[in-house]
């Protein structure tokens, strides 16, 4: 199996990701462990992966199911994701939502919104 494509830019930058966790609580210390989790995704190939626990169940929804965030090298991006502090996991699924992939995306509305209670509506700008 294809390794994934790397990421494209959707037209957001990282600035503005960092913003958004800072308003929901991140720290700088956060916002440093949330870049060093994006490098390990990034040498992983993990940014499709829905590394924040929410994968999209063959049609029937969004559903919490973390064993498909595990690479193709075997690094489990969800058990890191896990064990990162509440405030770099939501400046890291901002920055997911910079990112290309739709997988990226549709799982960091999901985690932002059932576990933190913030709804970003489709394709509204986040």
């Amino acid at each position: 199996m294809p390794l994934p494509k790397p990421p494209e830019d959707s037209g957001y930058s990282p600035v503005h990701a960092d913003e958004l966790a800072r308003a929901h609580g991140a720290t700088e210390a956060d916002l440093a462990e949330a870049k060093a989790f994006g490098e390990d995704l990034t040498k992983h190939h993990a940014w499709g992966l829905p590394f924040n626990g929410y994968a999209n169940a063959a049609g029937y929804g969004y559903v919490q199911e973390p064993t498909l965030a595990v690479a193709q090298d075997g690094w489990d991006s969800h058990e890191a994701f896990e064990r990162l502090s509440v405030g770099a996991q939501i400046a890291v699924v901002y920055h997911s939502l910079e990112r290309g992939h739709d997988i990226d995306r549709e799982s960091a509305r999901n985690f932002l919104k059932h576990e933190h209670g913030i709804i970003i509506h489709g394709n509204q700008p986040y």
